[in-house]
């Protein structure tokens, strides 16, 4: 099932407008699989993320926009706190 999902993201991310369609690198293909980890397999969330960058910083290589997806998901993650209020206690979420 996961190579259907690359396959899906790498179709939609290999459409960028002014440039002629290339193959997905080695680079590229595991970038992508990076960011598909980070996401939990959900295919639509990456593409969402990807078109956003994609529309704020068009004529960037596929390899740009997965880097930059993967490091907005990061940061994201550490702005999230680590615990739960939970009855007066205080327990780290999973």
């Amino acid at each position: 099932m996961q190579a259907t999902n690359n396959t899906d993201l790498q179709g939609c991310l290999s459409i960028q407008p002014r440039k002629p369609y290339r193959p997905v690198s080695k680079i590229a293909q595991e970038l992508i699989n990076e960011l598909l980890t980070l996401v939990n397999e959900d295919t639509n969330k990456a593409i969402a993320i990807i078109k956003e960058i994609m529309y704020y910083s068009p004529n960037q290589s596929l390899e740009w926009y997965c880097e930059q997806a993967i490091r907005q998901l990061h940061r994201k993650s550490y702005s999230t706190p680590n615990f739960v209020i939970d009855s007066k206690t205080l327990t780290l979420a999973k």
